[in-house]
Formats: C-alpha cells, structure tokens, sequence
C-alpha cells in the first residue's frame, strides 16, 4: 500500500506543476489582450508623476532639483517626521511635517518664514512615499502658486550624489 502511494505522489507534483505553468500562461495570454494591459514592472516614478500631475502639481526629479539648491527664493521642504529629517535630509532644506496639514499649517508657514512668492520643492523618503504629494496639495491649497514634489524623495537625491545634511 505504502508502496503505491509514493508512485502516485511524483505524478500530483507534476499535474500541480503543469497547473500552474497553464494557469500563468493563460494568464499572460489575457493581459496580451486586454485593450490596456498590465505593465510587466512597475514604472513606480512615472506612476508617481502621473497621480502628482492629476492633482494639478508640478514634478520635478532630482536631477532638475539639485541646481535649484541654494538660489534666492527656493525652498526644500522635507515632509518627513523631525526624526526622519534629523537622520538625513537635503542640504539646507526646512522640515514641514506632513501631518501638519492636520493641525495650524498657516502657523507653521510662518514660522519657517515661508512666503507665497518661494517655489517650493517638497519631498519625503521616495518614490512610495506620498506625504509629499499631500503636503504640496495643501501648500497650494492655502496660496503657495510655486509647489514642486520631488517624487523620487531622498533617497533618489542620495543616490544621485545631491548634497546632504544632518545623519547619526
């Protein structure tokens, strides 16, 4: 009986197999044919670009940010929470905790002496990060016209070399 069993065993792994070999290539089969197929990788940056564009803000990537670094009347603003900010963040940039929108942002604003006439360039850790996105919302919201999101965040700054401040 045992001796059965163990025969039988070799030839569900290969029905299970050749299930799933099916079952994937049917699958990718339907994608081919949808009028708006899935992409195979995710383009994460574009997608980030794409959500920033349809609520009316402005992107910029890193490589674009980084010589704004320093001009008159360009503010980083980094979303992240002042323990995120004190382990690492742009050179010069300001901290504007995203979960300020919550609470007085007008107070906040003018604590950083923020004014309507800066172009702003609001970022957050990266690409999935979107505490950017939601505090640029909010800045144009209460009368900022100049509002960039940095999608890549500051981990694409690191990466592209941009100059850094602040690290334990």
């Amino acid at each position: 009986m045992t001796h059965g069993v163990s025969r039988r065993l070799p030839s569900v792994w290969l029905e299970l197999a050749l299930i799933v070999v099916l079952g994937a290539g049917l699958a990718a089969a339907m994608n081919m044919v949808r009028s708006d197929p899935l992409p195979w990788v995710a383009d994460f940056a574009a997608e980030a670009r794409r959500e920033a564009l349809r609520k009316g803000l402005e992107t910029i990537d890193v490589h674009g940010a980084i010589p704004l670094r320093g001009r008159p009347g360009v503010v980083f603003l980094d979303a992240r929470t002042p323990g995120e900010f004190a382990h690492g963040h742009v050179a010069g940039a300001r901290n504007l905790p995203q979960e300020i929108i919550y609470g007085d942002l007008d107070a906040a604003v003018k604590a950083l002496s923020l004014s309507t006439e800066d172009r702003l360039v609001v970022y957050c850790e990266g690409i999935l990060c979107d505490k950017s996105r939601e505090l640029a919302e909010a800045l144009r919201t209460d009368g900022f016209p100049y509002v960039s999101v940095m999608p890549d965040g500051f981990e694409g700054w690191q990466a592209a070399g941009g100059p850094t401040e602040g690290g334990l």
